[in-house]
């Protein structure tokens, strides 16, 4: 019976590091005309996608020193916490997707600034100055801007804009399509002074978040020096003083090592909780895709009878 315990510990190692991985890797956005949110085939696209964006060469890494890490140990609890480690600890000492959100924005808003001040020069119309923007769009969204000049031809201004905003997909994105969806269907004035607004407030939000990432700059230095200190008097004690951790060869020492690893995940898991980027939820979505002027679907109204009171009687 105590020859299966490392077996069944290193199935709950391997259980427990998928869950890991699964949990820290952030949803995909949801496309317009997708399934029910918490519907089976939604559920089932989710994993899917979780699985496809899984930094593979992270994984395999993470795999490989595990394996590693119980071949010298013996200890499968600690394999489970190295692989874990190895997935989740460059993602959370890391703020990439904060500095990519910021670098989308900071972009959108000189392309918003660009837009304002052709229109505002008088040269052409709305498609006119978007197609001209194209040529100077910043890097960060020059994909995007390119490819809703050549939507103009092809599409209409209207769904050109709305293939903008869910290639963007962020809710600042949405704001703007929506003002230059409204100038494109009621024409007026008033255009440029919405977008050198939008853009002002655009400049800001980038401003505050770069301020915010700076303050939460030394935190991570600060968790990426404990986790490197604690990685190395570990390795330490395991090569030169393995006596200090025998105690840790039983089943009752790997129980004990697995609640140390369970509250330093939970720990880790509280961490991007608290860091995780968080944007408000996209205005465009599939109930705005009706046109103004077209049906509305009908509601059917259920006829109900009165009785016949004279007959009841």
């Amino acid at each position: 019976m105590t020859n299966v315990w490392p077996g069944l510990l290193g199935v709950v190692a391997v259980l427990a590091l998928a869950c890991a991985v699964a949990a820290m890797v952030p949803p995909a956005p949801r496309k317009a005309g997708s399934g029910v949110r918490g519907s089976v085939p939604q559920r089932a696209a989710d994993w899917r996608e979780r699985l496809a964006r899984l930094p593979l060469r992270r994984v395999a890494v993470a795999v490989v020193g595990g394996a590693v890490v119980w071949w010298a140990t013996g200890w499968p609890v600690a394999a489970m916490v190295a692989a874990a480690g190895a997935v989740t600890v460059p993602i959370l000492a890391r703020g990439h997707d904060a500095q990519r959100l910021i670098a989308r924005l900071d972009a959108l808003a000189s392309w918003v600034r660009r837009l304002a001040d052709i229109l505002a020069s008088g040269a052409g119309g709305l498609e006119q100055a978007i197609t001209s923007s194209a040529r100077t769009a910043p890097d960060a969204l020059a994909t995007e801007v390119e490819t809703l000049a050549v939507r103009l031809r092809t599409r209409g201004l209207e769904q050109a804009l709305r293939a903008f905003a869910d290639d963007v997909g962020d809710e600042a994105a949405d704001e703007v399509v929506l003002a230059l969806v409204l100038r494109a269907r009621a024409g007026g004035r008033g255009l440029v002074d919405v977008l050198d607004a939008k853009a002002t407030a655009l400049e800001r939000e980038v401003v505050a978040r770069r301020d915010i990432e700076a303050d939460r700059a030394k935190p991570r230095t600060d968790v990426r020096a404990i986790l490197g200190i604690t990685v190395v008097l570990l390795v330490g004690l395991v090569l030169f003083a393995r006596e200090f951790l025998s105690p840790f060869d039983g089943v009752l020492g790997q129980v004990v090592m697995a609640g140390i690893g369970g509250l330093l995940g939970a720990a880790g898991w509280w961490m991007h909780i608290l860091i995780r980027t968080r944007r408000p939820a996209r205005l465009l979505g599939v109930s705005s895709r009706t046109p103004v002027g077209a049906p509305k679907p009908k509601r059917s109204l259920t006829v109900v009878t009165q009785p016949d009171t004279e007959a009841l009687r």
